[in-house]
């Protein structure tokens, strides 16, 4: 919200709004910077982080089928535990990628 009436219309309204956002864009130097373009470089996208968790959901199972093992018989604690190392370990490989 604005904090001052800067087309001096007599109430801070969206104009305001709008005028304090560009001096603050001014100031800080961020001229031709969007602030809803994607970062490069400093991280994964939604969509890769989305198939890190469905990856490490399948390298789970893959997991359970190779070795046999009944998921029944699994603790929750050592199913979500696994989840997340095998969802890290995708997580990774999808950053290398680039996804």
């Amino acid at each position: 919200m604005a904090m001052y009436d800067w087309n001096h219309n007599g109430k801070n309204d969206m104009a305001d709004n709008f005028i304090e956002y560009q001096i603050y864009k001014d100031v800080t130097g961020q001229k031709g910077e969007s602030s809803y373009m994607p970062s490069r470089g400093n991280g994964m996208s939604t969509f890769g982080a989305i198939i890190s968790v469905i990856a490490g959901l399948f390298l789970q199972a893959a997991l359970y089928v190779a070795l046999g093992i009944d998921v029944e018989n699994v603790p929750v604690l050592v199913i979500i535990i696994l989840w997340v190392i095998f969802s890290t370990i995708a997580a990774v490989v999808v950053d290398k990628i680039g996804l």
